[in-house]
């Protein structure tokens, strides 16, 4: 008898929720399987470990605040030990700088803070789960790569300008145009800086998360780094948009309570902290140190989001390191 083509249809992607919270996990169980996911749930870090040995899934979405076995350890875990790289989503209560950061170099691809919008959630995942197999993500170092190269930099007195671009506005942009016009963008962005780097003596491009890019470059090419790299950016974001969205300068996007907002045009916020090498920050009277590489990617994090807001335009410079343009 012949098969029916559904027959051979894909099993579908396998998403692992683990939180300790039940209602949270049931609420994600229904979005996603909604959504067409297979899902398996975990109550606390142990059985995340457990059933990602087990099933094996494609995507994990981890509470950071579990008992026994904590969502970094759970990440840390799947990291070091098993033989395969799913996408590992945290989800916390924490909004700080350096918390998130810290999360990235246990090897989180990305990171929300709750209370979590569940659609914004399911893009994540589609964005994530989609890049791994895309042309452009696949050639950008992930968080842990790019970290281990900056500390390698750092520990050797080598100096080092950390540039951070955030894209201001992708999540209205992704709910009027849909998903795949999101990762375009995005992925327009990782081309930009791919691009960019290439040329750079020492130069490596990176991604953290679903909007947020790190690049590494020497400090005295930062200022003619930012710049081509906004001035790029700006030349071809008009590309993204509908003629008619370009000619008006705005896009009204609906909310889930029907209320329709008006948003301008995504914007590139670039930060850049610097390290200038071999002495790094020490006290007065103690053996020079070198900077701790969380430290500068959080400086440069904080610059990127105050970037939007300084007097002189979207690139804003830590005063403390390298000479400014």
């Amino acid at each position: 008898m012949a098969l029916a083509e559904a027959d051979f249809a894909p099993f579908p992607t396998t998403v692992l929720i683990a939180d300790d919270d039940m209602s949270v996990r049931r609420l994600l169980r229904i979005a996603f399987e909604m959504d067409g996911y297979r899902t398996i749930t975990a109550a606390d870090g142990d059985e995340a470990v457990a059933a990602v040995r087990l099933h094996q899934p494609a995507v994990i979405i981890v509470d950071a605040a579990m008992p026994g076995c904590t969502g970094t350890a759970v990440t840390r875990s799947i990291r070091s030990e098993l033989g395969w790289d799913p996408t590992v989503i945290m989800l916390t209560g924490r909004t700080d700088v350096a918390d998130r950061l810290a999360a990235f170099e246990c090897g989180v691809d990305d990171y929300l803070v709750k209370p979590v919008k569940i659609g914004e959630l399911i893009e994540r995942v589609r964005l994530h789960h989609q890049a791994d197999n895309g042309r452009t993500s696949a050639r950008l170092l992930g968080s842990v790569d790019i970290y281990d190269d900056l500390r390698r930099r750092l520990e050797a007195g080598l100096p080092v300008a950390v540039v951070s671009a955030e894209i201001e506005g992708l999540n209205p942009y992704t709910r009027h145009y849909g998903f795949a016009r999101g990762e375009s963008l995005v992925g327009g962005l990782a081309d930009l800086l791919l691009e960019l780097t290439r040329v750079e003596s020492e130069g490596l491009a990176g991604r953290l998360g679903a909007q947020d890019f790190i690049a590494l470059v020497e400090p005295e090419r930062a200022a003619d780094f930012t710049a081509a790299l906004h001035s790029a950016f700006d030349a071809r974001r008009s590309s993204y948009y509908d003629a008619a969205d370009t000619l008006r300068g705005w896009i009204d996007v609906t909310d889930r309570t029907g209320r329709r907002h008006r948003h301008r045009p995504v914007r590139l916020g670039v930060g850049v902290a610097t390290s200038p090498g071999a002495w790094g920050v020490s006290p007065p009277g103690t053996a020079p140190q070198p900077l701790h590489h969380l430290d500068l990617l959080e400086r440069a994090a904080e610059l990127a989001k105050y970037a939007h807001t300084a007097n002189h335009g979207p690139v804003a410079f830590d005063r403390r390191g390298a000479p400014t343009p």
